[in-house]
């Protein structure tokens, strides 16, 4: 039950064109966006919307974006960087 309101709120998502920070990271990586976590860094614990760490097929990223969320740039970090 849960996995279909999951998938239904997913499917919701897509289209009403919200852009999560998973499908932003998976654009901008070529990653599916199931594929993505999200972590929790110092940007996250700042409160900070538009920077942010992912991991995906073993490589961390960070992330940023514009407020408007209409343009996202990812690339591979340290650590240190995400920590």
């Amino acid at each position: 039950m849960r996995l279909r309101i999951l998938m239904l709120v997913m499917v919701v998502c897509a289209l009403s064109g919200c852009k999560t920070q998973s499908a932003m990271t998976a654009g901008a990586t070529g990653c599916g966006t199931m594929s993505v976590d999200i972590v929790k860094s110092r940007y996250s614990r700042e409160g900070s919307t538009t920077v942010w760490c992912a991991k995906c097929k073993n490589k961390l990223y960070q992330c940023v974006t514009n407020p408007e969320r209409s343009r996202v740039e990812c690339k591979e970090a340290s650590s240190e960087i995400c920590d």
